[in-house]
């Protein structure tokens, strides 16, 4: 049987005042979110009404979970990158409880449509913010990922 690597770091505390680069992608890598056309070397995505309904649940999660903010995202053919800070969180709120919920409205909606889709991998990517250079690093991939899309590991 092939070992699993974990996804969480182990006996860390999700719930803390952290910012936190996410990823999780579609079951199979489908591209259910949309599609990216290019034009004169110019990517633009196209979001299926999932991807808009993805989109709309993203920046919804503040009216949910007070204090916790979407600092950037972007919703890709098969993925979504999201940066989101827990840094004002006012309650006590942990990662993993945020990204299901999200995940779990984004399929309920979609699935008033295809009741039987299968719309995500389990689980997510994490990775922990360290420090401003990091921050950088990843808004700058977030803001890059759909012209980047022909290199991306998630383009299939």
């Amino acid at each position: 049987m092939k070992n699993r690597k974990l996804p969480r770091l182990r006996n860390f505390d999700y719930s803390s005042a952290q910012i936190y680069f996410v990823t999780f992608n579609c079951h199979n890598d489908l591209h259910l979110l949309g599609e990216i056309s290019t034009v004169n070397l110019d990517n633009t995505f196209k979001p299926s009404s999932i991807g808009l309904t993805a989109a709309e649940c993203i920046r919804d999660i503040p009216i949910h979970y007070s204090g916790v903010e979407i600092l950037d995202y972007v919703v890709m053919p098969n993925h979504i990158h999201l940066l989101i800070s827990l840094i004002n969180a006012t309650e006590m709120v942990n990662l993993s409880t945020i990204i299901a919920a999200c995940k779990s409205t984004i399929t309920r909606k979609a699935r008033i449509d295809s009741p039987a889709l299968l719309l995500w991998q389990k689980s997510f990517h994490d990775h922990i913010i360290r420090d401003e250079k990091d921050y950088l690093v990843h808004g700058e991939y977030i803001q890059a990922n759909i012209q980047r899309w022909r290199k991306d590991k998630y383009y299939s």
